[in-house]
């Protein structure tokens, strides 16, 4: 299969009033506008989620308008450019056959088929668990057999949100002895049936096409996804959800590449364009990131693609396609690995602790248990990662080779959340905090990083207390009462009282714990104090870590790829900005007096890409020291390692 990168997803969902649909539509137009635009793939519309095929289908309904084989010409199209092409097909989505085929759908706890908003998407859902199931395999099938296409892309797979209720899986999950009244029972036979028709649909695509399955997470889509496509328009996800699943999902052995979009709303906004910037902005964060891209679109149904916006995909893609000499299978390297769950689903804490290692230019990984953990230096349980006898093991062995440990609340506990999982921490726990309102006061000196006071814990975790052979780092100052009504007052002002006797953060040898929540706190609250704290430990731990910066803000992010006898330092200036509800990327942020050092002594010779033009150096230390040259948007400089 070949690699897949500069590409567009075309998202198409086309109601039945629209009478002019196709009428300006041509094949050779719209392929030679995406090969125009640097685009070598794509995923285009079989069937959308209103439930309309876009080819004669024997199987579905084609859209009520359409005259000819709007899929099947997209193909060829395609295909004689040298431009591949996936069939999309919404599964959790399909009014037309919600509308005819009532039992086909979801049925709520509620017993209801519609609810919510019926303007929106998610109004009624498929159950793969009827002849809905059959019917999309039937149609999955009919396209594999007629068309050359490279794959399949089945979307919005909803078991999550959507478990169901209906008859017809109470009796299947009655015959498996499960009880149809148990929450977690329903959603787990949704989970059952969902993958079971997964794996179908990959003994029907094969080995030798790509098979995106959109809805599961990572550890649910092992064996069935070929590669991984990371949906985040950030106006909705928010920046910070990118860089969690790139930093776990390009440790899966498999493809990954960023999948944004040109919108400045959501999926669906034909008349929103984001900025030029923005979408540079997200490219060169996959690039940073050894993935590659694609960009999401909705064509319009009478006019084909709008060629405003592939001039704008066309001279972005046309940069990115210059750094790929150094892109091309490039590897991260990182020197920390943060703990995430078998499942590889992140959360707050997760964003939170990604966004505080950005901001202070440390590289890291995601990583579960499974994952060899000897690369890295430093290994961060944040928040509420306990320790299985998998990972205890294997951190074990981390801490006997003398490297760094930060974990935070419930971080570092058994699974059974009753004690501290290795002996080493050398730290009793004392159950959850009682508290909801507290305070800490840092015991060592930070520089005045973490200034001389009581400072707000935000996210309370556990008590926890000292043992010989541990050391208190900073104090938990406990307030006069916690935030509550007594009939009288409502305890809003809870100021600090005194010290509980108890770590706030402690130290056992090269291994740092937090008693509350940091990592979910700086997400939420984005307290530098907060960070420092972080940066304190980190800096312990690493004293010689694999990048420093002089003169670079923490707006601006800095990474690290690999390739062959190179490594390529980039540096992103542009950040974004919160405007009303949206935050966006519309300006280019100038660097100036910037330097970067680089661990490492043997060079040959350092150069930006891809103009190849040299950049002066000096080895300073175990350092490769580099004075940066104004950087508008985005820089990658490359180091030639010699002998």
């Amino acid at each position: 299969m070949r690699q897949i990168k500069r590409a567009v997803h075309i998202d198409f969902h086309t109601l039945p009033d629209i009478p002019d649909f196709g009428a300006n539509f041509d094949a050779k137009i719209f392929a030679q506008t995406l090969k125009d635009a640097k685009v070598e793939f794509i995923n285009a519309f079989a069937k959308c989620n209103i439930g309309y095929a876009y080819y004669p289908t024997e199987v579905g309904v084609m859209h009520p308008h359409l005259n000819f084989d709007m899929f099947g010409e997209t193909v060829e199209e395609c295909r004689k450019l040298g431009i591949g092409v996936t069939a999309y097909f919404n599964l959790g989505l399909d009014h037309e056959m919600a509308r005819k085929h009532r039992e086909w759908t979801i049925v709520n706890k509620e017993g209801q088929v519609i609810y919510g908003d019926r303007t929106e998407h998610f109004f009624r859902n498929m159950c793969l668990n009827s002849g809905y199931g059959d019917y999309m395999l039937a149609m999955i099938k009919e396209v594999l057999d007629r068309y050359p296409v490279e794959g399949v892309f089945l979307d919005c797979i909803n078991m999550h949100p959507s478990p169901c209720y209906g008859n017809e899986c109470s009796e299947d999950m009655h015959k498996r002895g499960m009880d149809p009244l148990n929450d977690e029972q329903v959603l787990a036979f949704s989970r059952l049936q969902t993958l079971e028709f997964c794996r179908k649909v990959k003994s029907l695509v094969g080995d030798d096409k790509f098979l995106y399955l959109n809805g599961l997470h990572f550890g649910e889509s092992e064996g069935l996804s070929t590669h991984s496509e990371i949906e985040c328009l950030p106006g909705l996800w928010g920046y910070d959800f990118f860089p969690a699943q790139v930093a776990y999902a390009r440790n899966l052995g498999i493809q990954v590449f960023y999948m944004t979009g040109r919108f400045q709303a959501s999926w669906g906004d034909f008349g929103g364009l984001k900025t030029k910037t923005s979408l540079e902005n997200d490219c060169w964060d996959a690039i940073s990131n050894a993935v590659t891209t694609s960009v999401g679109d909705h064509m319009h149904p009478r006019d084909g693609l709008d060629p405003a916006v592939y001039k704008m995909i066309g001279e972005v893609y046309t940069e990115i396609e210059k750094y790929e000499p150094w892109t091309d299978n490039a590897k991260a390297v990182a020197e920390i690995g943060v703990m995430v769950p078998v499942s590889g689903v992140t959360s707050k804490n997760h964003f939170g602790a990604v966004r505080i290692l950005g901001e202070l230019k440390y590289t890291y990984d995601l990583l579960d248990e499974r994952m060899d953990l000897s690369p890295y230096r430093l290994i961060i349980l944040p928040d509420d990662l306990t320790v299985s006898e998998m990972l205890k093991e294997k951190l074990e062995q981390h801490l006997a080779e003398g490297k760094g440990i930060i974990s935070s609340g419930y971080g570092g506990l058994n699974p059974e959340k009753t004690k501290f999982a290795i002996d080493a921490w050398n730290l009793d726990y004392d159950g959850p905090d009682p508290w909801n309102l507290s305070y800490f006061k840092m015991l060592e000196d930070t520089g005045e990083e973490v200034p001389d006071m009581m400072h707000a814990v935000y996210k309370q975790g556990i008590q926890m207390q000292l043992k010989n052979g541990a050391q208190m780092i900073a104090d938990y100052i406990q307030p006069y009462f916690n935030r509550h009504w007594d009939g009288f007052h409502g305890y809003f002002y809870a100021p600090p009282e005194k010290s509980s006797g108890r770590p706030a953060l402690a130290r056992s040898g090269n291994i740092f714990q937090f008693s509350f929540n940091i990592f979910s706190a700086y997400n939420e609250y984005a307290m530098v104090t907060h960070k420092n704290m972080v940066k304190y430990c980190l800096a312990q731990l690493l004293p010689d870590p694999l990048i420093k910066c002089e003169n670079i803000p923490s707006t601006t992010r800095v990474t690290v790829t690999k390739k062959e006898d190179m490594r390529m330092i980039h540096i992103k200036t542009t950040h974004p900005e919160k405007r009303g509800n949206y935050t966006i990327v519309e300006d280019s942020q100038l660097l100036t007096k910037a330097v970067v050092s680089v661990k490492g002594q043997h060079v040959e010779k350092v150069y930006m890409a891809p103009t190849g033009e040299a950049l002066a150096y000096e080895i300073a230390g175990e350092y490769i020291r580099i004075p940066l040259p104004d950087i508008d948007g985005y820089l990658m400089v490359v180091v030639a390692e010699g002998v």
